[in-house]
């Protein structure tokens, strides 16, 4: 046997308070009758023996507050199955791993701090499902859909810099993986949120764009940057800045961010922009999350302990009615 509520036991010292209250009140009741009346009168009246009636009643009050701690206490023995059904909705997180996204213009630098806008999000979700794609030059599941968020956000720790031969930044090569991980969803409700600095080097993502509309798949951009732009650095194996990313003429390269074409895509699917930077309009965007209609996703079979706590409260129950009806007068009457 367990207790679901095993703090109520915390109650039990009124027991001992309610014995102790009872002792008292019977030496109190003595006292006082004794000054009125002498003790071989008082066995003459028409009432029970002290000693008999305060005993019995306070010996059912007694077990009678035992049985109900029990009871709130939560006992529990037995096991059952139960069906539950899990509501949410599916949220599809796209993070830009290109090299403009180790630019340093927010502190430690881009990719880092958009991981941490994605681990936040997940933090503020409860039965959702989530993925994550990486994309670059080319685009990849790095979290299939998941509710195991431990998992999910470790997985989001360890996305790092595309490799040299993926780089570049095709936002219609990640609609496109999108879309096909998306291919067996039962959600009505999809989100996608995609998280970059907006400089996308291909600009072939208008037709996925159109099928996510077509689909429902509700899009949300957030920029990572600062507008003025920032340079990207190049590092050795160690992590250590050995200088700047240059143009064919010796230049160095500036990323900045690219705001409109995350307008216009969050726009064209019923989404919301937002800066990274905008406190604001995070935690806007998080609210917002909890607003959505959330739809079966799943049905899961429970195993869960019965309750028996009526097993204690009924006993209870019947010791402190009998001791309500319980009178101090004798069953017999004295013949005058």
């Amino acid at each position: 046997m367990s207790f679901a509520y095993p703090t109520a036991f915390y109650l039990t010292p009124l027991i001992v308070l309610f014995v102790l209250a009872a002792l008292y009140n019977y030496k109190k009741k003595r006292s006082i009758l004794t000054a009125f009346i002498s003790e071989n009168a008082y066995k003459k009246l028409g009432v029970r023996s002290g000693h008999e009636i305060d005993f019995f009643k306070t010996f059912l009050v007694t077990f009678a507050m035992i049985f109900f701690i029990l009871a709130l206490a939560g006992p529990q023995w037995g096991e059952k199955f139960e069906e539950i059904d899990i509501k949410g909705i599916e949220v599809s997180f796209l993070l830009d791993t290109s090299n403009s996204m180790s630019a340093e213009d927010i502190k430690p630098n881009r990719l880092e701090v958009a991981k941490s806008l994605i681990t936040g999000i997940v933090d503020s979700l409860d039965t959702d499902y989530v993925s994550l794609i990486n994309f670059a030059g080319k685009a990849y599941v790095q979290c299939p859909l998941t509710v195991d968020y431990e998992a999910f956000k470790m997985l989001t720790e360890a996305s790092a810099i595309s490799p040299v031969e993926e780089q570049g930044t095709d936002f219609g090569e990640a609609f496109a993986v999108t879309l096909k991980s998306l291919a067996s969803s039962k959600s009505e409700k999809k989100l996608l949120l995609l998280i970059t600095d907006g400089e996308d080097q291909e600009s072939g993502w208008q037709n996925q764009v159109e099928e996510l509309k077509n689909r429902q798949i509700i899009v949300f951009t957030v920029g990572v940057g600062i507008r003025s732009g920032a340079p990207i650095p190049i590092k050795d194996k160690d992590g250590n800045i050995t200088g700047w990313k240059k143009d064919k003429q010796g230049n160095i390269v500036k990323t900045s961010l690219d705001e409109n074409t995350l307008i216009r895509i969050a726009s064209r699917c019923g989404g919301q922009y937002f800066r990274l930077t905008d406190a604001s309009a995070v935690d806007t965007f998080i609210m917002g999350l909890k607003t959505f209609e959330r739809s079966v996703l799943k049905k899961k079979v429970k195993l869960k302990k019965k309750h028996r706590f009526y097993f204690f409260l009924i006993p209870g129950l019947i010791l402190l009615i009998l001791e309500l009806m319980l009178s101090e007068r004798k069953l017999t009457w004295k013949k005058s």
